[in-house]
């Protein structure tokens, strides 16, 4: 279904200071893999792509719905940044993003804190601390902890956030900030074994729920109605490689989640709100050898509502595959579609509804290539270098 691509070569707004290309930008790619998705379409039609470098927040963004003219890549400074972010967005368009500082005097010297895009191309409002829930402790024998996971965050239907961390051996904490604007006091969703971040899921209608992976499997959070407290829902009995996770809802408020298997790498598909009277199953999709989470899309394709998969492929080159939605039992083909990346490459759709790739390539700059509308299947053109 997909060949190789060709390639050629506002409110309390944060000021962006602008980057140069090649200057250190390169490392922003290992902001690509801590954000999932860094590749969003705003209400305005505009993508923007996201990403992260030492100094702090690094963004492109289309200069018009469609076009291969892009603005930046612009930087945002964050003092005491600890140069990886996660990235959310709400049913208004608005992006979240969550990361970490280092602050003398907060616990183990890190706070977490979060900022937000109103529109498109504007600045990001200010970073705003909301506390570390973690403070610094040590196993029995003196070793201290692993380092917290990614925070994470979940904005669901009543235009309520939940931020959500985890750490090894003390567990999932939450904290959440009501539509009237105060925030919560933190909560224990348990799991002292989680390894790593959450994996969040928000549906359309609005309803959020998470995966909180430890080894052997992972524990299944949900509300039952937008704006309702999260409760455990179940556990998931399976392997995976860490760090591998990702989600996206494939169903009428039903998602579906994906990992990597430890034996070949290979990506797995699991559904835990199964059919009535079926069990949930894990299903194989390919792709071994592949690194990292895969990124997740659906799109029409001769007629078919297709899930379409993009990950980092053994070679280091951007890989595709396309499968009809909650159709895993068909199978899926990945196919290389670009030259070797830095980091993950990422996926969306653009205001014509094209499936989009990007990917930053070794020398630190963002390339895009688009799906070819002309072609009954999933076919890319030419890749176009932005920044």
């Amino acid at each position: 279904m997909a060949r190789r691509g060709r390639i050629e070569a506002d409110r309390g707004a944060t000021s962006a200071a602008p980057a140069v290309p090649g200057s250190g930008i390169a490392a922003a790619a290992d902001g690509g893999s801590a954000a999932r998705g860094w590749l969003r379409l705003g209400r305005d039609g505009r993508l923007t792509a996201y990403a992260s470098c030492s100094e702090g927040l690094v963004r492109w963004t289309e200069s018009a719905p469609g076009s291969d003219i892009w603005q930046g890549p612009e930087l945002f400074p964050v003092e005491g940044w600890a140069g990886r972010f996660t990235l959310a967005q709400d049913s208004n368009g608005f992006v979240w993003f969550a990361g970490t500082r280092h602050r003398d005097g907060a616990p183990g010297g890190r706070e977490l804190i979060i900022a937000t895009q109103y529109q498109t191309g504007r600045p990001l409002g200010d970073w705003r601390a909301v506390g570390n829930p973690f403070p610094e402790r040590e196993r029995e024998g003196g070793e201290p902890l692993p380092a917290p996971g990614d925070p994470i965050l979940l904005p669901d239907g009543t235009g309520s956030l939940h931020l959500l961390a985890t750490r090894f051996g003390v567990g999932v904490w939450g904290r959440s900030r009501h539509g009237d604007g105060k925030w919560g006091d933190w909560v224990d969703y348990q799991g002292k074994w989680a390894r790593e971040a959450v994996v969040p899921l928000v549906t359309a209608r609005g309803r959020a729920e998470f995966l909180a992976p430890f080894r052997g499997g992972a524990s299944y959070w949900g509300q039952d109605a937008p704006g309702s407290d999260f409760r455990w829902l179940g556990r998931v009995e399976a392997d995976s490689v860490e760090g591998t996770y990702s989600a996206y809802e494939t169903g009428s408020g039903t998602g579906t989640y994906f990992w990597r298997h430890p034996a070949d790498g290979g990506v797995i598909a699991y559904r835990p709100q199964a059919p009535a009277g079926a069990s949930p199953a894990l299903m194989p999709l390919g792709g071994a050898g592949g690194a990292g989470p895969v990124d997740v899309a659906r799109t029409r394709i001769g007629g078919y509502d297709c899930t379409v998969l993009l990950q980092r492929g053994a070679e280091g080159y951007p890989e595709i595959a396309a499968y009809p939605t909650e159709g895993e039992q068909y199978g899926t083909w990945w196919a290389p579609v670009g030259d070797r990346c830095t980091g993950l490459p990422a996926l969306s759709l653009d205001a014509r509804g094209s499936v989009t790739i990007a990917m930053i390539d070794m020398d630190g700059g963002l390339l895009i290539a688009r799906q070819d509308q002309t072609d009954p299947g999933l076919a890319f053109g030419p890749w176009c270098r932005v920044g």
